[in-house]
């Protein structure tokens, strides 16, 4: 419509044939980039776009919440976003039923206000049209389009709800695993403790026959990998709850990794494996939690100890790269898929192998590897050419800075007062646990006592004064925490306690301090480190002067 004026653009809107081609040119003639006329439904209650524009505008929650607002007379402003992620500022005025709505540029002040003295006739002869609209049956179905649009916004609100309340359900059921997990290795520890003290009084028997011995190393090798089972399993849930926290030391690289081939020496003799140590000139000083690392480097040895057939080859390198460590840990075994090799430090997840390779576990021992590895802020890869090809784990640790000598641990004090007989007193409601806990230590040369409950035990300690308890957590009548603070008030600090318990987490290691015991000792313990136990105990009873002459150990 070239050369008709603002009057004649106006009038033209009120046709639905030329509405369209009209607000475009009256978009240009007022300065803005887009105009738009937009009515109420009397039955929607909304304002909707008049008949000549497109019924559905594409726009973000803060077009809606502009439309909204066209409901009330009178002018405003808002940013808006029309369509989507493109924000411009909509101007509307609204006259009865009718609202123009203006999106970006700066109308000229004279054109505008021509425009706005002839809204309230041009509203009128919009519901007029609407009104014969809606006879004809075509605005119904701009209702039931708007009707479907409001019921996928309410079906799309509940399904938010839905996924809200879900996702609530699913942190809860995640803390009951955790929790479960955490109950689930306090449970077993219980009965894997007495099954190891048992295990130690049977080596000690007089002239054991060659298939005693036999079967006892089968069962001690069996107990190992069941605690370790159960101890991965655990770490499982403190890693996944964020509550490992490392207790770094500075500590040689090339130690710790003949420690970790060490401590996995029982099964690589019984799958006849040899191994290479491959250590650099110099020390490769670290800043890390032993344990922990300790516990990294054994879960690589084992697992290739596994995948390895018998009579295989494993090969542990370290190396200086800058300032990294660089540990590799090669094997010539069953090797690693290429579809699996993305996927081997995943949680639950183990390589497919036939019945007859099958190696057990419960695909947790690389997961905890990545997550004790970045923790020291290092990381860990995995490579392999295909089945039957072996394969290298590679771990690559920060050195630590500033240390250019060994910085040795204190050796233990030798103790004279191990060669003397202790009291002591073993607390646990579980009868074969303490039982057998007794026998031990009278075995050692110690005259043991045992109690089933808290109350027993205190009446015990009161009259045996012992040099040393060994006192399980989780009692009746109340727990050993609390045992604990009132015998620090029936002996004072003459006794050293050590909690014996299934509970190891980093929180049951602090309340045991604050509640006074000396040591933390997770069930089950091995007979090596009752001996440590011992040494402690006898220096503290050695120091404190103060120890009653103990009754004879009568001969069993």
């Amino acid at each position: 419509m070239p050369g008709v004026t603002t009057l004649e653009l106006v009038v033209a809107l009120g046709s639905v044939s030329e509405r369209e081609s009209a607000a475009r040119q009256l978009a240009d003639r007022l300065g803005v980039e887009r105009l738009i006329l937009m009515i109420r439904d009397p039955q929607l209650h909304a304002m909707i776009p008049a008949p000549g524009f497109p019924q559905t505008l594409r726009g973000g929650p803060e077009w809606r919440h502009f439309v909204a607002r066209c409901t009330s007379p009178g002018r405003f402003e808002q940013v808006v976003d029309i369509p989507p992620g493109s924000p411009a500022l909509a101007r509307a005025v609204i006259s009865g039923a009718l609202a123009l709505v203006m999106i970006g540029g700066d109308p000229l002040p004279a054109e505008l206000a021509v425009v706005e003295s002839l809204l309230p006739l041009l509203s009128v002869a919009l519901l007029a049209e609407q009104e014969a609209v809606l006879a004809r049956g075509a605005a119904a179905d701009a209702q039931r389009a708007a009707g479907r649009s409001h019921a996928l916004a309410d079906s799309l609100e509940a399904a938010r709800a839905e996924a809200s309340k879900l996702n609530v359900e699913l942190r809860e059921e995640h803390r009951r695993k955790d929790d479960f997990l955490a109950m689930l290795a306090h449970e077993l520890r219980n009965p894997l403790s007495p099954l190891v003290t048992s295990i130690e009084l049977l080596r000690r028997q007089r002239d054991p026959t060659p298939a005693m011995v036999h079967q006892l190393d089968i069962m001690s090798r069996q107990l190992r990998q069941l605690t370790r089972l159960v101890e991965d399993l655990l770490d499982v849930s403190r890693v996944s709850r964020g509550r490992i926290e490392l207790r770094r030391l500075r500590l040689l690289l090339g130690e710790m990794l003949t420690d970790a081939i060490e401590s996995a020496r029982p099964l690589l003799d019984a799958r006849g494996h040899s191994v290479v140590l491959h250590l650099p000139p110099d020390v490769l000083p670290l800043d890390a939690d032993n344990v922990r690392l300790t516990q990294v480097f054994s879960n690589l040895i084992h697992n290739a100890a596994k995948y390895t057939d018998p009579s295989g080859r494993l090969e542990v390198s370290a190396a200086r790269e800058g300032a990294d460590a660089v540990v590799k840990f090669r094997d010539n075994g069953i090797g690693i898929t290429e579809e699996m090799l993305p996927r081997v430090f995943d949680l639950f997840s183990q390589a497919p192998v036939s019945l007859a390779r099958a190696q057990g576990g419960l695909g947790v021992g690389l997961t905890l590897v990545r997550a004790l590895v970045e923790l020291h802020g290092g990381s860990v890869t995995a490579e392999s050419e295909g089945l039957g090809r072996g394969s290298t784990f590679t771990v690559r640790l920060p050195l630590a800075e500033g240390i250019t000598a060994r910085i040795a641990e204190m050796p233990p004090a030798r103790m004279d007062a191990t060669d003397r007989a202790m009291r002591v007193l073993i607390v646990d409601d579980n009868h074969d646990a303490a039982d057998s806990l007794g026998d031990i230590w009278r075995l050692m040369g110690h005259h043991a006592e045992v109690a089933y409950s808290s109350i027993q035990a205190l009446q015990v300690a009161a009259d045996l004064e012992p040099d040393l308890v060994l006192l399980d957590i989780g009692l009746p009548e109340f727990d050993g925490y609390e045992v604990a603070r009132r015998m620090r008030r029936i002996l004072g600090h003459h006794a050293r306690l050590v909690a014996l318990t299934g509970y190891g987490s980093d929180e049951d290691r602090r309340r045991s301090r604050e509640a006074g015991f000396d040591e933390h000792v997770v069930k089950p313990a091995s007979p090596e480190s009752f001996a440590g136990i011992a040494q402690r105990a006898g220096a503290r009873a050695l120091a404190s002067h103060s120890a009653a002459p103990v009754p004879p150990r009568t001969p069993d």
